[in-house]
C-alpha cells in the first residue's frame, strides 16, 4: 500500500485550520451560535417564528408540510416547527424529491428530518445534490445513501470541499479501493465525519504499518471496528505494544482484535474477568493462552461465559482446561449449536458409538450439513430416534 501523500495530509489541515478560524470568528458575535449551525445549511431561509413567553408558536405550514411530504408524526413536527421555519414549497419538494432519487423512502426522509429538520431548508441544487453526487461517485448505493447520512445526519453540514472530499482522499489512500472506502463509512459514519482522521487515524494507521500488519488486516480495522482507528494515538499504541508482548502475530487477523479487546475493556474489566475465569479453574497463563488463541472470549459476558462453561463441562464432563486449550468453542451460540451438538455426542458416547478423543473442532466448527452426515445420519440404523432427538433439541432451545 502506497503511503499516505503529504499533500492530502496538508490540504486538510488547512481545511480544518480554515474552519476552526471561521468557527471562532462567528462565536464573536452575538446570537452567532445558532448562526452557524443554520448557515451551514443555508443563508437563504430565516427564522420569523413568534414568540409566546418563552416558547415560539408552532408555524401552521411548517407542521403540515412535516407530516405530509415528509411522513413526520403531528406532535413530532409541531417540535420541530420550533427548530425550523419552512416557506417555500417548490424549494422544499426540491430537497425531499432529490433525497427519494437518492435511495431514502418516506420513513427514512422522517428520521433524517427528525435528527435534523434543517436539511429541509438548504439549496437542492447547490448544496445537497453535488454531496449526494460525490457519495454516489465513490460507489455509495441507494441501499447505503440513507443509512449513511442517517446515522451520521451532521455529514450534510460539512462542507464538501474542505472537508468531504480530503477526508475520502486520506481514507481511500488507506484502503485497498473505494469499495472497501463504502463499507468503512457504512460502518463508522460519524468517525468520517468527525473524526481525528489526521492526529489519530493516520498515525494509527502507519504504527500497525511499521508492526508488520498486513494491508488485509488494515482494512478489516477500518471496516469492522471504525471507531478503534480514530482512537488517540498515545492510547493506540499503548494497545499495539500490549498486544505484542502478550503473544499476539501482528500478521494475524487476530492482532487486530486483540486491539479492541484492549482498547475498549478497562483494566477493572479484565480483572473482574480473571477473576471468573479463575473459579473455572484457568489460572493466568492459562487465560492469556485463551485470550491468544480467541481474542473475543473478553467480549463474553460473565452470564454467557458462565452458561456456556456449566454445560460443558458439569453437563458434559469436558475438562476445563481443555476448554482453555480450544476456547472458539464458547463462541458459538449455546442454546443453536452447542447444547443440541453436544448432547447428540453425549448420546452416542452412552452406547458406545464414539470414541472418547474426539476434538471440539470435529462437533462444533463442522458445517451443519457435514454434523448431520457424520453423527445423525450416520447412526440412523442404530439409533432409528436420533435425527427426532436432535431437531427437538434444536426447536426446544429455540422456542426457549
Amino acid at each position: 500500500m502506497v503511503p499516505i501523500p503529504n499533500f492530502l495530509i496538508s490540504r486538510f489541515t488547512i481545511s480544518f485550520t480554515h474552519h476552526r478560524t471561521t468557527h471562532f470568528q462567528l462565536l464573536q458575535h452575538k446570537h452567532n451560535a445558532f448562526l452557524f449551525f443554520f448557515n451551514s445549511f443555508t443563508s437563504a431561509t430565516s427564522s420569523d417564528a413568534e414568540s409566546d413567553g418563552n416558547h415560539p408558536k408552532s408555524d401552521t405550514f411548517t407542521v403540515s408540510y412535516l407530516v405530509n411530504s415528509c411522513g413526520v408524526s403531528p406532535a413530532l413536527a409541531e417540535e420541530l416547527s420550533k427548530r425550523v421555519n419552512l416557506k417555500t414549497p417548490h424549494a422544499l419538494n426540491a430537497v425531499v424529491d432529490l433525497l427519494y432519487h437518492y435511495g431514502f423512502s418516506k420513513p427514512q426522509i422522517a428520521k433524517l428530518v427528525e435528527k435534523q429538520p434543517t436539511v429541509l431548508a438548504i439549496s437542492a441544487e447547490n448544496t445537497l445534490l453535488p454531496k449526494l453526487k460525490f457519495f454516489r461517485s465513490i460507489g455509495v448505493s441507494n441501499s447505503d445513501m440513507p443509512k449513511i447520512l442517517i446515522s451520521s445526519h451532521n455529514i450534510l453540514a460539512r462542507s464538501l470541499e474542505k472537508c468531504l472530499i480530503p477526508r475520502y482522499e486520506i481514507l481511500r489512500s488507506v484502503l485497498r479501493d473505494n469499495g472497501e472506502v463504502v463499507r468503512a463509512l457504512r460502518s463508522t459514519p460519524f468517525g468520517f465525519t468527525y473524526g481525528g482522521i489526521v492526529n489519530y487515524l493516520v498515525p494509527n494507521v502507519e504504527v500497525l504499518r511499521q508492526s508488520g500488519v498486513p494491508q488485509a488486516s488494515i482494512s478489516y480495522l477500518l471496516i469492522h471496528c471504525g471507531t478503534l482507528a480514530y482512537r488517540n494515538h498515545s492510547k493506540f499504541m499503548e494497545a499495539v505494544n500490549a498486544a505484542k508482548k502478550i503473544g499476539f502475530d501482528p500478521l494475524q487477523t487476530t492482532f487486530i482484535v486483540a486491539i479492541e479487546m484492549l482498547l475498549t475493556k478497562s483494566k477493572a474489566v479484565w480483572e473482574s474477568r480473571f477473576d471468573i475465569y479463575e473459579r473455572w479453574g484457568w489460572n493466568r497463563e492459562m487465560a492469556l493462552q485463551a485470550f491468544r488463541k480467541f481474542p473475543g472470549v473478553m467480549k463474553l459476558s460473565e452470564d454467557k461465559f458462565t452458561k456456556k462453561m456449566s454445560f460443558l463441562v458439569k453437563d458434559m464432563g469436558w475438562p476445563s482446561e481443555d476448554v482453555a486449550e480450544y476456547p472458539v468453542v464458547i463462541a458459538y451460540n449455546l442454546e443453536k449449536r452447542i447444547i443440541p451438538r453436544f448432547s447428540v455426542i453425549k448420546i452416542l458416547r452412552s452406547k458406545g458409538l464414539l470414541e472418547n478423543n474426539l476434538h471440539f473442532s470435529s462437533i462444533i466448527c463442522v458445517t451443519e450439513e457435514n454434523f448431520l452426515k457424520k453423527f445423525v445420519d450416520n447412526f440412523k440404523k442404530e439409533l432409528p430416534l436420533l435425527p427426532d432427538i436432535y431437531n427437538s433439541l434444536i426447536n426446544e432451545q429455540s422456542v426457549a
